[in-house]
């Protein structure tokens, strides 16, 4: 079996992605209105709202990775993320990957194109968290 074919390649992964990124505004909307309204209408610290942004975007991708192994996103360009062992994710493995992709995000996506040059097509992200993503 060719599982070349089966490779999600850097346009697949960024389409999901943009998608997921709608459904991230939504939850970032509800986590700024409860923070607004815990704190008396009040503005808060940017740092602290970065915070808030880092840790409800990580609780939002790790819920939907080890829930169901994909996020919205993913489900609609049909991939899905697997464990390289065949076994469930961790929090540990998607708290990995998470910060992997930030860190990937933050050079404008360029390691991506790490997975032409990989004999498995994996990205960094998917080597040091031991996951990888399938088309499915």
């Amino acid at each position: 079996m060719n599982t070349n074919k089966h490779h999600v390649y850097p346009l697949r992964r960024i389409a999901a992605s943009i998608y997921d990124f709608f459904l991230l505004l939504g939850v970032w909307f509800l986590v700024g209105s409860i923070a607004l309204f815990l704190n008396d209408r009040e503005i808060l610290n940017p740092i602290l709202g970065l915070v808030l942004v880092l840790i409800s975007s990580w609780a939002f991708y790790s819920f939907f990775w080890i829930r169901g192994g994909k996020t919205l996103g993913m489900a609609v360009w049909n991939i899905q993320i697997f464990h390289k062992e065949n076994r469930p994710i961790s929090l540990k493995e998607t708290s990995i990957r998470f910060f992997l992709n930030l860190f990937i995000i933050s050079l404008a996506g360029l390691p991506l194109f790490q997975i032409y040059f990989s004999k498995d097509g994996e990205t960094i992200a998917d080597k040091y968290s031991k996951t990888i993503l399938k088309k499915v």
